[in-house]
């Protein structure tokens, strides 16, 4: 069994005063909070090794501890994803690499396509439209429902033969919509193309299984499911990696580089050391795989399922107030526990609304996310104007958050209303 009441003491910033005020936490889809486990993690490393790891560098004591450590945290995350191997795991710094690597490197012939959709966040979209311009491909869009889900059957019009990579969001981080990735796998395979999954909402609440539902590349960034920034993952099918020419070169990629009849001869290590050019973030590997332990630990099944009710309260909370606009479908049942809103008229904005929240509130400071993240396109499909500053708050939950945040918050929200015109 779990207790909560523990698991929030894991994280410091929670129990303590900041400006003499309690803090209340809702922005986690940009950045989660870390629990001790993972900053002691990176703390052992900084204060106890600090040498370089990794194929052919340093071969004395502390750096084969790290090179152990930094392993073993691939391990682990290759565990949580349930890849075949931890040969199929990746560092990065982000999602957003991991995505330009498979953009950059999947061939890709004038002839064929990409098929992506409008509730894509920019780097999930921009990485493959950037590599159709260059290759005069031709990038297909599925458009999302107003509500943003994503219907298969759409994607069945977009993907044909000369499909080469499909690539969409498994949780969309503006509306919470979770796609059917597991349909849409099936389709784009019985077609020969490539799926690419945006795992960054995803796969911090829900139990992500790679194997299971198919899918040839995922993309994650470990500062979302508790772990330090600047820290990704690139999962990819080992067939698929080994065929994959390089992102970068450079050192800690290499098995050798001859030099005969004055030219050199590279010769590459396999995956996954071919795409880890150069020095790594060790202490942060070693943060992330202590991050994903500590989901682990707690289950996966477990976060979900307290999130879904999570999700139910604060979903229906906001849609009670008839002053705001809720982004996204409106059964909590099709979306993560995240609420993008706005209020429906009056001169007041979503930066006002993030402001009063964080400044004005006597006993608390409520902290959200205000602004368009990074999903334009979709925006502009609904009807508002990114371009002129319209946009939305967003307030999203974690494994630290409770429901009695949940019910200050929605006291608030209905306190704030009566501001609005």
């Amino acid at each position: 069994m779990v207790v909560w009441s523990k698991i929030r003491r894991d994280f410091p910033v929670l129990n303590q005063l900041y400006e003499g005020k309690n803090l209340i936490y809702f922005d986690s889809a940009c950045m989660a909070l870390k629990p001790v486990q993972v900053w002691e993690a990176m703390e052992y490393y900084y204060k106890y090794l600090g040498a370089c790891g990794g194929a052919g560098r340093s071969t004395h004591s502390l750096g084969q501890e790290t090179s152990m450590l930094t392993e073993e945290a691939r391990v682990n995350m290759a565990s949580f994803i349930n890849a075949a191997s931890p040969n199929e795991i990746i560092w990065t710094r982000n999602a957003t690499e991991g995505l330009n690597i498979v953009a950059a490197t999947i061939p890709l012939k004038k002839e064929e396509n990409v098929v992506t959709t409008t509730l894509e966040h920019h780097s999930g979209m921009l990485p493959f439209y950037k590599r159709c311009q260059e290759t005069g491909s031709e990038m297909r869009l599925v458009e999302a429902d107003k509500d943003g889900t994503l219907d298969p059957a759409d994607f069945e019009k977009q993907i044909d033969d000369n499909t080469k990579i499909v690539s969409f969001v498994h949780t969309s981080n503006l509306t919470g919509t979770v796609a059917p990735l597991e349909e849409v796998i099936e389709i784009a395979h019985d077609h020969g193309a490539l799926v690419v999954s945006d795992e960054a909402q995803y796969a911090p609440h829900s139990k992500l299984d790679v194997k299971k539902i198919d899918v040839d590349f995922s993309v994650l960034s470990i500062h979302k499911a508790c772990g330090p920034t600047g820290v990704g993952v690139l999962y990819g099918k080992y067939e698929l990696l080994e065929e994959l020419d390089m992102f970068l070169v450079g050192g800690d990629v290499i098995e050798d580089v001859i030099y005969e009849d004055g030219k050199i001869i590279p010769k590459y290590l396999p995956p996954p050391h071919k795409f880890e050019a150069g020095l790594q973030n060790y202490g942060g590997m070693m943060g992330a795989g202590a991050a994903v332990e500590y989901l682990q630990k707690i289950g996966m099944d477990t976060i979900h399922r307290r999130e879904q009710v999570f999700s139910r309260k604060l979903l229906e909370g906001i849609l009670e107030l008839e002053k705001f606009e809720v982004i996204g479908p409106l059964d909590y049942k099709q979306r993560a526990a995240l609420v993008s809103f706005r209020p429906k008229s009056g001169s007041i904005n979503h930066n006002d609304i993030t402001e009063y929240f964080n400044e004005m509130i006597p006993s608390h400071k409520i902290l959200m996310r205000s602004g368009n993240m990074c999903v334009h396109p979709f925006q502009y499909q609904i009807g508002l104007n990114p371009g002129k500053g319209e946009g939305v708050v967003r307030a999203s939950l974690y494994i630290y958050n409770t429901m009695n945040e949940i019910e200050i918050f929605l006291t608030e929200l209905e306190n704030f209303a009566k501001f609005i015109d």
